[in-house]
């Protein structure tokens, strides 16, 4: 201040805004600079006297902001006691940026890797600073090193952008491009070259603002080997193969690299001469060279082997190069080697040959047929060469050939002769063929398998004939043939053909000599049979039909024609050809035909022209020890009367399909087991309804002509027919089977079917389903057999005395069917008892049946006056498509059911006559006329169950001393029974078994599960017998001293573990490692007791086992699992209900335990008890006073304390000290008083937990 400094002076001033930004007057806001000083009395500035200078103070606000160089005017104004000097009135502030705020550039790292040939290289630059709200850029350079390394333009692509940041935005990434030199790679090693930053904006540069790129072609360019392909495959004759390695990277230094085999299923110097891995296997590459080959020899021999392999492996790479060389990814290759060169073929040496027919009877021509093999012939080859027919015949024009030719080692050619015959008929050329089947060794192939023979034929000769036509006479007027020339056969036995040359025949003597002459051999004659269906009611009568299909015990091409095969009215023709000494053919003469007699049979039906179901009887029955010759077996008997051309069928099996049924083929082999269907030598078990004997035995007295006889019969024919009786019109078949077999071969089961007996008894039964069928020949039948089936069920029960059995799985009986046939029907009872009849018509006129038909107000309908109250369902099934006499199929079904469906019934079928030349067409066009009638005799009854038959299942239980006993399979007998004597230490083996006597096979299963252990007190010997009140070892009783549950399969938590301070050690056998073998025992099972326990007590008290098991069929059977006692949980209830100190009741000597009570139908159980015998004689004498219990006890738990009677024992022994010299006498009668006391109570134990309760418990269970 310039002037007078003797007064006041006062100058306002206030900032004036240039660039900078001041606040209002009242608050410091965001983004200003400096805080603004307003034109008011708070900006004065005070001068006193003599004060020359003032400072007027503007606060500069320190923002985060990056800013530009800024300013703003302080002016003096209004001054007050002064003038304002005209130098300086006002100052201009300049606020410069602060370089803390500024944005700083910079790379993210110092330096940069990347290999040649990744292509490019990302590198990131990054901005940073506290104020980057506003945009910022920076320029990336690139420049060469110095000295120069990488080179732009030759190793990568230079540079020189812009990097533009947006606000907010920290970091830009890009990209340098790498070039890599693939063309023609050259190994460079490391080059580089730099980055730079330049030029900011909005910020600044930082620390690192130059980064260094490095390039490395150390590993894409280094020189790499590796195989072309993964895979080679070459021949074992090409002598050698070549796997192509190529080289990639800089190939202009010499490389190597070994190239060495490693043998898999081809071996060495046997397929391939090693390739070692060693320097002898080096493969070279020259500078420049880019493949070469690795060749492998290969061993060509002659055998013939599958597909071998082998791999290549490359290693040990070698450069000139600085860096070395390197092994790609395909460093292996995998070589298959094929031997198809080696490859045995076995054909024929021609597929055509020729050879001329014998001239004359008796020659024979060969023709030798070479079969070669080419290839590998080390091995043995075995091929089967057949023929087949042509227009040659085998047997007639050469001798057919199955055989096998053996190629041996060293074999390449073998020879197949067929003779060729002279045949009696002039023929052209005739041919046929042979084959070739594969190799069984499968070892060739064969090839050319097929080769053709071609027979040419120079003569011919005449023809072999019977002089006069056989004859068909019974085979019981046989040695009589003039007798029973006007009479005709008899039904239901045996027909014979007799022709001219059997000396049987009526002109014999005039006959005989031609067929010496003419060298005919007649037991060479050839046979067949032709039969037709019986003539109908009007007359007419069907064709004659070849009986072409054979039986499984009899044929249709034998000099007789077995009974099954017609029937009563059934008309039989036989062809016969002759055949010379020689065994060549003749001509064949039929027979005149010979209908079966209606009258006349040997086992006639009740009611005549009928046939049908008849009843039986089957009956199961155990065998026992009594019939020495099948002893312990169930022998099943089936009895059914005989009809007259009837075939009895029985098995366990379903029928179906009889021409299969009956066939010799095996099928029916395995699908009847246990059936009279098979022969004695067909047979699968131990017996079969037929046998090796072809004589019943039973039939007393005189036969029937050549009933038994072989040459005229057959063997099996007898074999099936003597289980018939002839003269009672009776079959009976009888076999024997165990119980497997019964339940695996035959369809059995075996279940309880809940009824129990007693207590301690109840029954399990053994169901075997049969089936029966009778079947009649018929010649027009489907299959040519009509069949009349029925089915029922035997059952066998088993009364089981020391086991209960559990109620398991009950099995329904199947439904009874009932099927029967006519004409050719099929005649069944269906599941709801109604009987179903299926039949066939044929229409005798240009037309067919109808069941109705519109212009007709009648139906087709059945009918049968025998019973009136039972309607009929008819229908129509089946119909050929044709007006011509067509074959229709018809079923009707009654609508009720009855036992006895036996009568007459009257079916009225309304035909329909149809125009002649008019073609069938649906539906049909016809005229409708009045009914036919036609009366079908029915005879058939539904067939009860048979009667259940009972016999007694044994079980044993035995005590053992040796380990190797318990687990055998008792088939050689145990050698010691329960008598056995125990000695202390010894382990006490027990076994509870079906008995084997009896030959159930593996058809029960006998689970133990629960074992107790009691002793009597005073001599008592423990029974089991409820009705009396004696319940052995499962019930407490004032006679009992000890007892303990020693084991409970479901619950081994309650089960006594010691007693006293000696364990039971008791394991069941399925609890035990070492009792595998007994475990899969069927019908067995057992446990082990240690027996030093039982020790514990004074001689002369006897021990005792009380053992409950189950038995059950092996389909029920779940072993292992038990049922849950009850016993844990009632005492434990009840016991926590009583005060401390009080008793239980006793239970009263009437009433019945509940462990009794549980054993019955309802709890399925059952027990056994047994003596167990200790031999003390290395024991010593254990005396009573140490004993654990004082004799005579009442048992009850061992783990109960009683604290009264401790108490009372403490007072009494106070008293007596106190007046022993007084009260002498009271001493005795107290200590007596004290004895009752004991037999009440029982000491403490330090057992856990026996299973011993209290008298007067209700909770004991089995």
């Amino acid at each position: 201040m310039v002037g007078s400094l003797t007064e006041l002076s006062v100058i306002p001033f206030s900032p004036h805004l240039v660039s900078a930004t001041g606040t209002v007057p009242t608050t410091v806001l965001s983004y200003s600079d400096y805080i603004s000083r307003p034109e008011d009395h708070h900006s004065i500035l005070r001068f006193d006297k003599g004060e020359v200078e003032k400072s007027c103070r503007v606060v500069i606000i320190d923002d985060s902001l990056y800013e530009d160089e800024e300013s703003f005017n302080v002016t003096l104004s209004m001054p007050m006691g002064g003038r304002l000097g005209s130098e300086f009135p006002a100052a201009r502030i300049t606020i410069i940026p602060d370089m803390e705020d500024a944005p700083i550039f910079y790379f993210g790292n110092t330096d940069y890797h990347v290999d040649e040939s990744d292509g490019y290289v990302e590198v990131q630059v990054w901005r940073t600073g506290t104020d980057l709200s506003k945009g910022g850029t920076v320029t990336v350079r690139s420049r060469k090193t110095d000295p120069v390394s990488a080179e732009a333009g030759v190793d990568y692509v230079g540079i020189s952008r812009n990097l533009d940041f947006a606000p907010g935005v920290t970091m830009q990434t890009f990209r340098v491009t790498v070039l890599d030199d693939l063309g023609q790679p050259v190994l460079e090693g490391l080059e580089k070259f730099e980055l730079v930053l330049r030029m900011p904006m909005n910020g600044i540069l930082g620390e690192p603002s130059k980064t260094t790129i490095l390039i490395n072609d150390s590993v894409s360019d280094l020189p790499k080997v590796q195989f072309r392909d993964a895979v080679y495959v070459c021949n074992e004759n090409s002598g050698q193969i070549s796997a192509t390695v190529y080289r990639s990277g800089d190939i202009s230094y010499k490389s190597t690299v070994r190239c060495y085999s490693r043998q898999g299923t081809a071996q060495v110097m046997m397929d391939f001469n090693e390739r070692p891995n060693t320097d002898d296997s080096i493969i070279t590459f020259l500078p420049g060279e880019i493949e070469k080959t690795c060749v492998l020899v290969l061993v060509d021999d002659t055998e013939h082997e599958e597909e071998e392999e082998l791999r290549l492996v490359l290693g040990s790479p070698k450069s000139e190069s600085p860096f070395g060389a390197s092994i790609g990814s395909q460093n292996e290759t995998l070589i298959k080697i094929k031997d198809d060169g080696d490859k045995a073929i076995i054909r024929f040496g021609e597929t055509k040959f020729s050879v001329n027919e014998p001239k004359e009877i008796g020659q024979v021509s060969v023709v030798r047929i070479p079969v070669l093999r080419v290839g590998d012939h080390s091995k043995v080859s075995v091929v089967r060469v057949h023929t087949k027919d042509g227009s040659a015949t085998s047997g007639e024009d050469y001798h057919p050939i199955s055989e096998e030719i053996v190629f041996k080692q060293g074999i390449t050619e073998q020879y197949v002769e067929v003779e060729i015959l002279y045949d009696i008929v002039r023929e052209m050329r005739e041919a046929f063929t042979v084959h070739l089947k594969p190799d069984e060794n499968m070892v060739a192939e064969t090839k050319m398998s097929k080769a053709i023979i071609y027979i040419e034929e120079t003569n011919s000769m005449a023809d072999v004939t019977f002089p006069s036509v056989p004859r068909v006479v019974s085979l019981l007027h046989y040695d009589d043939i003039d007798r029973s020339r006007d009479s005709s056969p008899v039904a239901g036995y045996p027909v014979i053909c007799v022709t001219a040359c059997n000396p049987k025949f009526p002109d014999y003597d005039k006959t005989g000599s031609i067929c010496v002459s003419e060298n005919i051999n007649n037991t060479l004659t050839h046979y067949r049979w032709l039969v037709s269906a019986p003539t109908g009611s009007d007359g007419v009568t069907s064709s004659m039909r070849e009986v072409d299909f054979d039986t499984f015990f009899t044929s249709s091409k034998l000099i007789t024609l077995d009974s099954v095969y017609f029937q009563a009215g059934s008309r039989v023709q036989c062809a016969a050809r002759g055949v010379n000494s020689n065994g060549d053919e003749g001509l064949e003469l039929s027979s005149p035909i010979v209908s079966i007699s209606i009258d006349d049979g040997m086992c006639q039906p009740r009611v005549a022209g009928t046939v049908g179901a008849e009843p039986f009887s089957a009956k199961l029955r155990y065998t026992g020890m009594e019939e020495t010759d099948h002893p312990n077996l169930i022998k099943l008997t089936v009895t059914m009367p005989h009809i007259d051309g009837m075939l009895p069928v029985v098995s366990t099996r379903a029928l179906s399909n009889f021409e299969l049924t009956l066939s010799p083929d095996g099928t029916r082999v395995g699908n009847h087991r246990c059936s009279n269907l098979l022969d004695y030598t067909e047979v699968k078990t131990r017996y079969g309804f037929l046998s090796e004997a072809t004589k019943n035995p039973e039939v007393i007295g005189e036969t029937s002509s050549y009933q038994y006889s072989p040459s005229l019969r057959g063997s099996s024919t007898l074999r099936f027919y003597r289980n018939l009786n002839l003269e009672a019109c009776l079959w009976e078949f009888t076999s024997y089977y165990d119980m497997s077999e019964l339940l695996s071969d035959c369809g059995g089961t075996i279940g309880t079917d809940g009824q129990v007996l007693n207590l301690v008894q109840s029954y399990v039964t053994l169901r075997v389903p049969l089936y029966v069928s009778y079947v009649f020949h018929s010649p027009v039948g489907a299959g040519g057999w009509q069949h009349f089936d029925l089915q029922s069920e035997m059952k066998l029960t088993f009364v089981y005395d020391t086991a209960i059995l559990w109620r398991d799985g009950i099995g329904s009986p199947p439904e009874a069917e009932l099927q029967g046939a006519l004409y050719p029907t099929s005649m069944r009872i269906n599941g709801q008892g109604r009987l179903v009849v299926n039949f066939r018509t044929e229409a005798r006129f240009r037309g067919l049946f109808v069941f109705a038909h519109p212009a007709s107000p009648l139906t087709s309908m059945v009918m049968c006056p025998d019973h009136p109250g039972i309607t009929y369902n008819l229908s129509l099934v089946r119909n050929e498509p044709t007006y011509n006499q067509p074959i229709q199929q018809w079923t009707f079904v009654s609508d009720f059911a009855v036992r006895d469906y036996s009568g007459t019934y009257t079916l009225k079928l309304i035909p329909c006559i149809s125009p002649p030349n008019l073609e069938y067409n649906i539906p049909p066009v016809c005229h409708p006329r009045e009914p036919l009638t036609f009366d079908m005799d029915i005879r058939f009854q539904q067939v009860s169950d048979p009667v259940a038959a009972e016999f007694s299942l044994n079980t044993q239980m035995i005590l053992l001393s040796k380990q190797t006993l318990w687990l055998s399979d008792g088939s050689m007998g145990f050698g010691q029974e329960s008598d056995t004597a125990f000695s202390q230490g010894d382990t006490i083996y027990g076994r509870v078994m079906v008995d084997p006597v009896q030959n159930l096979g593996d058809s029960f299963i006998c689970s133990i599960e629960k074992v107790f252990l009691c002793t009597g007190a005073d001599g008592y010997v423990p029974k089991y017998n409820p009705g009396n009140f004696e319940f052995g070892c499962l019930a407490d009783a004032p006679s009992l001293l000890y007892r303990f549950k020693i084991i409970d399969k479901a619950q081994p938590e309650t089960q006594a573990r010691s007693f006293g301070n000696v364990a039971f050690n008791t394991f069941l056998a399925v609890d035990d490692p070492g009792a595998l073998a007994l475990v899969r025992q069927p019908g067995s099972d057992g446990f082990r007791i240690d027996s030093s326990a039982l020790f514990q007590v004074s001689a002369g008290r006897e021990w005792f086992i009380h053992t409950i098991y189950t038995v059950r069929s092996r389909n029920n059977a779940n072993r292992g699992i038990g049922k849950r006692s009850l016993e844990y949980h009632v005492m434990s209830q009840q016991t926590s209900l009583l005060p401390k100190g009080q008793h239980r009741a006793r239970r009263s000597a009437n009433e019945v335990p509940d462990v009794i009570e549980d054993i019955g139908q309802s709890n399925n159980r059952g027990t056994n008890i047994l003596h167990i015998a200790l031999d003390r004689s290395s024991q010593q004498r254990t005396s009573p006073e140490r004993e654990i219990f004082t004799k005579g006890i009442i048992p009850r738990e061992l783990n109960q304390k009683d604290n009264s009677d401790d108490g009372l024992v403490l007072i009494i022994g106070v008293f007596v000290g106190l007046l022993l010299t007084v009260l002498i006498i009271i001493v005795v009668v107290l200590l007596v008083r004290s004895k009752r006391v004991k037999k009440d109570v029982p000491k403490k134990s330090s057992s856990a937990e026996p299973m011993m309760t209290q008298a007067i418990s209700d909770s004991s269970e089995v």
